[in-house]
């Protein structure tokens, strides 16, 4: 399995090591640039071999899903067996539902902390609840424990 972000920020490095270490894998990158409106202009290269690998894409939002698209499309043509999306906040503004539905990933994960209405959904889309996590968050916080072991 291959982990795929579309960010290089040097913030993000030691999470996607972390990651890394537990999927016991190397982590492949894909630069991109964007112009304005969040319009995808070209997706620079990607770093590494992902045939015949699972690659699963990480973000923090899907919006138009340009950008995840074009990444999922560079990845099947170089051959990998599956990809997945994964994000925290599905933003799903048009054509969002048309490119993630398209085929291009076997599975479309992400959160509710925005509410992802019926129209948006298909068959790819699992929406997982944030509600323990930020529950537990409240306790810990009201009751003034560590929140940090929440995510470990």
């Amino acid at each position: 399995m291959k982990q795929v972000d579309r960010d290089k920020g040097v913030a993000r490095s030691k999470s996607r090591q972390t990651l890394s270490e537990e999927l016991e894998t190397n982590i492949k990158l894909r630069d991109n640039k964007h112009s304005l409106f969040n319009v995808l202009d070209q997706v620079m290269n990607l770093i590494g071999d992902v045939r015949g690998k699972v690659a699963v894409m990480v973000d923090d939002m899907i919006d138009t899903a340009g950008t995840i698209t074009k990444g999922a499309e560079l990845l099947h043509a170089e051959g990998a067996r599956e990809v997945y999306a994964c994000c925290t906040h599905a933003v799903f503004s048009p054509p969002a539902v048309k490119r993630l539905s398209s085929g291009l990933f076997q599975e479309v994960i992400v959160t509710n902390t925005l509410p992802v209405p019926e129209r948006n959904s298909f068959r790819q889309l699992t929406v997982l609840s944030t509600a323990n996590l930020l529950g537990e968050t409240i306790w810990r916080v009201y009751d003034d424990c560590s929140v940090s072991c929440i995510f470990q």
